[in-house]
C-alpha cells in the first residue's frame, strides 16, 4: 500500500464504526422522535432494531460482491446507501418511511464494516493481521462513548433531523478518503466468481459445519441481548431513572467496563482459551442477573440508579470477552470458507438477534426488570448451548 500502517488502521475503523454510529448518535433523539410521529416509546425503538435488520442482508450481498469486482467498489456502493437512506429518514413523515430509510442506512453501513476483514486478510496474515485488527478495535471502542454525545450536541443546535445530515457529510468523507487514498486490495487473480451454483455450493458448506453454526447462533443471542439494551437504554435512563440530557454521559461510562474487557481478553485468552473465557463470563452475567433479579422483587421502589449501573458494569464487562471471542469460534473451523464464511456467521448472528432485540427493548414496562431478565436469559441459554457444541466433533473443511 502507498499509504501508513496509521492512516490504514484509521481507515479501517472509521469504516468499522459505520453501523454503532448509525444506532448509538440516534439514542438521544428517540423520545422527540416517537413524540412527532405520535407513537409510544416501545414503538420507537424499532428505529434501532431496524438499522440491524438491514446490516444482516446486507452482510450476505458484500462479500460475494467484493470477491468478484473488488473491496473500493463494495465500500462505494454501500456508502451511496448509506447515505439515500439516512436522506430518506431525514425527510420521514411517518415511522414506517422512517423505518424503510433506517433498513436502507444499515443495509448500506454493512458493506463498510464487511470489508474491513477483507481489506485487512488481503494485505496482512499472521500476527500481523491480529496487530491490525487489534488497533482498529481500539480506536472503533471510542464509538460507543462518543456517538451518543455527539447526537446530544447535535440536538442543542437543531432538531433531530440534524443527525441524518451529519451521516450523509460522514460518509462524503469517508467516500472522497477511501477514493483517494485507499488502493485496490484485491489482486485481478483472486476474484472469484459470481455464478449462482457456485455462491450456493459454498453457503450450503458453511451452513452445514455445525461448529459454525452453532457460534453463530450463539453470537446471535449475545448480541439479541445487547440489541434490547440499546433499544431500551433512552427510555430507562430518562423515563425511570430520569438523568434527562446526562443520559449520553451514562451510556459512555457503561461502555468503558467492555473497553478494559477486550484489552485484558488478549492477555488472557492465549493462556485459558476461548471457550472457557466466554464461558466464565456467561456464568458471571446470568447469575449477576438473576440475583439482581430477585434482589429488584424484594423492593418498593425499585433498584437505584448506581445499582442498576453497577449490574451493567458486570454485563458490559463480560460482553467484552463475548463478542470477539464467540465469533472466533465460529470462524476457526471454516477454513478457506472464511470469506462466505464471515458473511454467513455475521448474516446468521444479525437476523437471530433482531427478534430477541425487538422481544427485550419492547417488554419495557418502566422498570429494569424485563432488561436483567433478558439478559439473564441469553447468558444461560447462551452456556447450555455451548457446553452442547463443545461435545462436538470438529469437522475438517
Amino acid at each position: 500500500m502507498r499509504i501508513s500502517q496509521r492512516e490504514f488502521v484509521i481507515i479501517i475503523a472509521c469504516l468499522m464504526s459505520m453501523v454503532a454510529l448509525t444506532t448509538d448518535a440516534m439514542l438521544p433523539a428517540l423520545g422527540l422522535m416517537a413524540r412527532d410521529f405520535a407513537v409510544d416509546g416501545n414503538a420507537i425503538q424499532l428505529v434501532i432494531t431496524g438499522v440491524f435488520a438491514g446490516h444482516a442482508l446486507g452482510q450476505l450481498v458484500y462479500g460475494p460482491i467484493s470477491d468478484k469486482y473488488g473491496r473500493r467498489s463494495s465500500i462505494f456502493l454501500g456508502l451511496a446507501i448509506f447515505s439515500l437512506g439516512s436522506v430518506i429518514s431525514a425527510s420521514a413523515t411517518s415511522l414506517e418511511a422512517m423505518l424503510m430509510g433506517r433498513f436502507l442506512q444499515g443495509f448500506g453501513a454493512s458493506g463498510p464494516r464487511v470489508m474491513v476483514v477483507a481489506l485487512v486478510r488481503d494485505c496482512y496474515s499472521g500476527p500481523a493481521m491480529a496487530r491490525i485488527m487489534s488497533f482498529a478495535m481500539t480506536l472503533f471502542m471510542a464509538v460507543p462513548i462518543m456517538s451518543p454525545l455527539v447526537g446530544q450536541g447535535v440536538l442543542l443546535v437543531g432538531p433531530w433531523q440534524w443527525i441524518f445530515g451529519l451521516y450523509v457529510v460522514i460518509a462524503a468523507i469517508l467516500f472522497v478518503w477511501v477514493f483517494i487514498r485507499l488502493d485496490e486490495t484485491l489482486k485481478p487473480e483472486n476474484r472469484l466468481s459470481l455464478h449462482p451454483k457456485k455462491l450456493w455450493s459454498t453457503m450450503l458448506q458453511v451452513l452445514a459445519n455445525p461448529i459454525a453454526t452453532g457460534y453463530a447462533l450463539v453470537s446471535g443471542l449475545v448480541l439479541g441481548g445487547f440489541m434490547g439494551y440499546l433499544s431500551s437504554s433512552q427510555q430507562i435512563f430518562q423515563r425511570t431513572y430520569g438523568v434527562g440530557e446526562a443520559f449520553p454521559f451514562y451510556f459512555a461510562v457503561l461502555a468503558l467496563p467492555t473497553i478494559g474487557a477486550s484489552l485484558l481478553n488478549a492477555k488472557l485468552v492465549v493462556r485459558f482459551g476461548m471457550y472457557r473465557l466466554v464461558q466464565v463470563t456467561n456464568v458471571m452475567t446470568g447469575t449477576a442477573c438473576l440475583a439482581f433479579y430477585v434482589y429488584a422483587q424484594s423492593l418498593t421502589k425499585g433498584p437505584s440508579l448506581g445499582e442498576f449501573m453497577a449490574l451493567c458494569s458486570i454485563i458490559f464487562f463480560g460482553i467484552g470477552f463475548r463478542f470477539g471471542n464467540l465469533n472466533a469460534l465460529a470462524m476457526e473451523p471454516l477454513g478457506k470458507l472464511a470469506g462466505m464464511g464471515a458473511s454467513v456467521v455475521g448474516s446468521s448472528a444479525t437476523l437471530v438477534s433482531v427478534p430477541i432485540g425487538m422481544w427485550v427493548g419492547m417488554s419495557y414496562d418502566g422498570t429494569v426488570l424485563p432488561l436483567v431478565l433478558g439478559f439473564a436469559s441469553t447468558s444461560w441459554v447462551t452456556f447450555m448451548a455451548m457446553l452442547y457444541l463443545n461435545r462436538l466433533p470438529k469437522p475438517a473443511v
